[in-house]
């Protein structure tokens, strides 16, 4: 085999080696679309499902404003549910604004990276004003909606009785969200499913670089 019998045997290779290469990264890249597509649609279902939720909450609320089921006498009970009503509002808002995010997104293969980013950028900057909602959710509805019957409670068992039966429920609730925070519970997991993704997707095109300088 002569000098240019073997430049041309190394060319058909070379060719060959890159459009390897070239179906290894479409078959891959294939997988990370189709996986976070599937994700997606997961994640516009909950988002879409749990704004249903927040909205009949909200509905609810309002009604035990406007309804008073409970019986309060005095404004000063009405703050707690009053609390709530709010919170949820604010969460309900948030929710929309990250569904429409979702619902614009459309992954593909030229768009993934940019599809990828966006998503995550949802999780990664979260408004400080919607993680003060929750916790004063969490609060008004663990700690502030019992006390809103201590006076009543006070008032027809007396000072001690009242304030233990009080404590009790508020001690259960307490109690229950510290073990599902200790548990997970509130830990967010999609985000980190979407950049299980992207990492995959920048380790392959890190591999293809570095076959394209050999």
């Amino acid at each position: 085999m002569n000098i240019d019998e073997l430049k041309t045997a190394w060319q058909e290779y070379d060719v060959k080696l890159q459009s390897t290469q070239l179906l290894t990264e479409r078959i891959v890249t294939t997988m990370i679309r189709d996986r976070s597509d599937s994700r997606l649609s997961e994640l516009r279902r909950t988002h879409f499902y749990g704004l249903i939720y927040m909205i009949l909450m909200f509905i609810a609320g309002i009604a035990v404003l406007a309804g008073n089921p409970f019986d309060y006498k005095q404004i000063i009970e009405y703050i707690p549910m009053s609390i709530y009503t709010i919170c949820i509002a604010i969460l309900t808002a948030g929710m929309i604004r990250a569904y429409m995010v979702f619902s614009r997104v459309e992954i593909n293969h030229d768009n993934l990276e940019r599809s990828l980013k966006t998503i995550i950028s949802v999780y990664e900057n979260p408004n400080k004003f919607f993680a003060h909602a929750v916790k004063m959710l969490i609060f008004s509805s663990t700690i502030l909606f019992p006390l809103s019957f201590l006076p009543r409670k006070i008032e027809a068992v007396g000072l001690w009785p009242g304030i233990i039966d009080t404590l009790i429920p508020i001690f259960i609730s307490v109690s229950m969200v510290f073990i599902a925070y200790k548990l997970g519970a509130f830990k967010e997991r999609q985000a980190e499913k979407f950049k299980m993704d992207m990492e995959e997707l920048n380790n392959l095109k890190g591999i293809s670089e570095e076959l394209k300088q050999i």
